[in-house]
């Protein structure tokens, strides 16, 4: 009896090695969009402070994997049905909840809605809003926030695939689009690039729509890959790793804005 517990207890372990290393093994498709500071695009590669904090987690966690940026869409869609797939970054919010296996949070930013400097527009509240054209980028989540508000597609609301067209359409007169809706931080961002930024006014600030962004992987994702990347964020945040990236970048951003 003794000896068949011993060669089952060493049956067991070996099993448990074999498993660990077909998890290791397990290369994970990771998705993103551009959307600078966050994730930056640019001769095929992918930085920013997002990706630095994804990147530590897969490395902690020990995964083989490829990041690939595609148009938000896109990426959301893939997202939801691909078989070990993951995207950042994702804000979470109760419409998404049951779409995705959420592994942990990334970092937060503030919404608001910006016209042209030289516009005369003044909100303040949220119904006040639905008097004027508005546009997101579709399956952002303002794009689904906005659409829980009794705002309309076609009517007061429209949607658009990138940032670069977004902020486009405020020039455009034959739109008639009078605001957008834009992350705080990509605006900064994405104005510093164009060294416009006094073109662009805040008009008014989604206090109840503060991004949360997380890494979140598809339904089709094995639970012990969720469950190793879950662990690998805690601890690399519990370490000080993930404050010391976002503290890095709020410096980048300054000194590049100043």
């Amino acid at each position: 009896m003794k000896e068949l517990k011993e060669k089952l207890a060493i049956g067991f372990g070996l099993f448990l090695v074999l498993f660990a290393d077909h998890v290791s093994a397990t290369k994970l498709s990771i998705l993103t969009e551009h959307l600078a500071p966050y994730q930056i695009v640019a001769s095929n590669t992918v930085t920013g402070l997002s990706t630095e904090i994804i990147e530590a987690t897969l490395t902690q966690a020990q995964y083989a994997y490829d990041i690939s940026a595609h148009p938000w869409t896109l990426s959301y869609r893939r997202a939801q049905h691909g078989k070990n797939t993951c995207i950042y970054s994702l804000a979470r919010i109760p419409q998404r909840e049951s779409l995705f296996k959420w592994v942990g949070h990334i970092a937060s930013s503030t919404i608001s809605l910006y016209s042209l400097k030289n516009s005369q527009i003044v909100i303040s509240t949220i119904e006040e809003a639905k008097k004027y054209n508005i546009a997101v980028i579709r399956d952002d989540v303002t794009h689904h926030f906005l659409l829980t508000k009794n705002f309309v597609e076609n009517q007061n609301l429209y949607v658009v695939e990138n940032y670069d067209a977004l902020l486009k359409l405020l020039d455009l007169s034959s739109r008639r689009i009078d605001l957008v809706v834009l992350n705080d931080d990509l605006l900064k961002n994405r104005v510093k690039d164009l060294g416009e930024v006094s073109r662009y006014r805040n008009v008014f600030q989604f206090n109840e729509l503060t991004l949360n962004f997380h890494f979140a992987c598809s339904l089709n994702t094995e639970q012990i890959i969720v469950d190793n990347l879950t662990k690998a964020m805690k601890l690399l945040e519990q370490r000080g790793v993930f404050l010391a990236i976002r503290e890095q970048w709020k410096k980048n951003m300054v000194s590049l804005i100043n």
